[in-house]
């Protein structure tokens, strides 16, 4: 699609009058604050941002904008690493006004919309002791989390955040409004799950929740050396399944609960979530605080929601480069290597996130949805997040000169870590199974590839090329 296309005035006066939505455009006083992304580098200009009230909202965007020849993103929470919730010339649906959540606790099930963000949605279920896993970050929508797979602090327990989805809404690319099962539009329901934004706009979610009440969580930090490092691979790996930690090596922050002299030294930050009988939870992490001295540790009980109050900062919005991808064993050499690049990072917002798995997630066969990469032991994430736009170059550098270190001990791809990468990551992200049988999904629902902004698998006619 032509995205630099104009629209007619009187074409976009009639569409403003059939949206209940706001339609927002660059004469409008609150379009630059609209079009803000998470990862603060990317500076789109779309064309038309509408901002969807309901699911006619996003059939009528769908088809304003095949009419006119623009192409289309989908904004949720605007968490796109590559910036793929915005574009330039075209037109955005803005999901993020879609935020309702309804919690029926007699059933363990949610309905949720898109646009709503994972720490309201834990703060709404843990009202009732319940919960749905999603990621490290409360401020990510749910549309873009689900349908990437969704790997958080209740994995090991829990599973994916797909696991839990049981019913989609979504408007497909000729405008229609369907509801994607087990049972209805089956291969679309197995597709959504892990696929992507590629085969139409979601509108709603029906979640199965989970019992999560009180867990024990906060953070322990140890100095960052080999066997540090090469003591919490093995003892994570001999963890039982109630224990899920996301760990950065990174230079101490100045937090009010890490030593004045620590600051800027390098460490390991273990974010542990336990989930079951605490006094067996301070347990099972006290072989993590033999490792080493800790540096600090404000481990403690609280409500689930609360994990999410030590990611906040390092979560907010900055300019980012990331890479990342899945490795069977976290061993020596690359240990070595992640010490080595973490020590000439140019920021103080660098990291490298080190994530364990296994667990549920590694239960669920992995032909029952597009998420391909179950046997998955760890997810390792080069992180270079920089404030200056003058920093650019430097990061991008330092975080290229990173990857190439460890690059060549991966197996596979998250699709939601993906940057602008190429189909080459993209297909790593599915295995070549995966992929054929995405490509066919994609021939039938949206065979004119309308959802092409995102980690784009093109329908079977095609290559992503063309």
């Amino acid at each position: 699609m032509n995205s630099k296309q104009t629209t007619p005035t009187e074409s976009l006066e009639q569409f403003r009058m059939r949206v209940k939505g706001e339609i927002v455009t660059p004469g409008s006083a609150n379009y630059d604050e609209t079009r803000v992304l998470h990862n603060t580098r990317h500076d789109r200009r779309p064309a038309i941002i509408v901002r969807a009230n309901d699911a006619s909202d996003v059939a009528r965007g769908i088809q304003f904008a095949r009419t006119h020849g623009l192409a289309i993103a989908v904004r949720s929470g605007g968490h796109s690493l590559p910036g793929y919730s915005m574009n330039d010339g075209g037109l955005v649906i803005d999901m993020s006004g879609m935020t309702n959540i309804q919690i029926d606790p007699a059933t363990r099930t949610a309905w949720a919309q898109p646009g709503a963000l994972a720490g309201d949605f834990a703060i709404a279920a843990q009202e009732f002791g319940l919960a749905v896993p999603f990621g490290d970050a409360e401020s990510v929508g749910l549309g873009g989390i689900t349908l990437g797979g969704g790997i958080g602090f209740l994995v090991r327990k829990h599973g994916l955040t797909i696991d839990h989805v049981r019913a989609i809404e979504l408007v497909t690319a000729d405008g229609q409004i369907v509801t994607a099962t087990a049972t209805e539009h089956a291969d679309l329901f197995w597709a959504l799950r892990g696929g992507g934004g590629n085969f139409g706009v979601v509108t709603g979610f029906r979640y199965e929740l989970v019992e999560v009440g009180t867990i024990l969580g906060g953070a322990i930090l140890l100095p960052a050396t080999r066997e540090v490092l090469e003591g919490y691979a093995r003892v994570s790996e001999d963890a039982p399944e109630e224990l899920t930690t996301i760990s950065f090596v990174l230079r101490a922050p100045p937090m009010p609960f890490v030593p004045e002299e620590k600051v800027g030294t390098m460490v390991l930050a273990i974010f542990p979530c336990y989930t079951g009988d605490l006094e067996e939870g301070q347990k099972v992490l006290e072989p993590f605080r033999q490792l080493a001295t800790p540096v600090a540790d404000v481990t403690m009980p609280m409500p689930y929601p609360g994990i999410y109050d030590l990611t906040r900062e390092a979560t907010a919005p900055k300019r980012e480069v990331v890479r990342s991808g899945f490795y069977p064993s976290f061993d020596s050499e690359t240990i070595d290597r992640i010490l080595e690049f973490m020590e000439a990072a140019p920021s103080p917002f660098c990291a490298t996130q080190v994530r364990p798995l296994g667990g549920q997630m590694a239960k669920v066969d992995r032909d029952a949805t597009a998420f391909a990469h179950r046997g998955a032991n760890y997810l390792v994430t080069i992180i270079g997040g920089w404030l200056e736009p003058h920093e650019d170059g430097t990061l991008d550098a330092w975080a290229t000169r990173a990857w190439d270190t460890i690059k060549d001990r991966r197996e596979g791809a998250y699709s939601n870590f993906l940057e602008d990468e190429g189909e080459g990551r993209i297909r790593e992200s599915y295995g070549e199974k995966t992929y054929a049988r995405l490509a066919e999904i994609k021939q039938r629902y949206d065979p004119a590839n309308v959802f092409a902004g995102n980690q784009n698998i093109a329908p079977k006619a095609m290559s992503a090329a063309a």
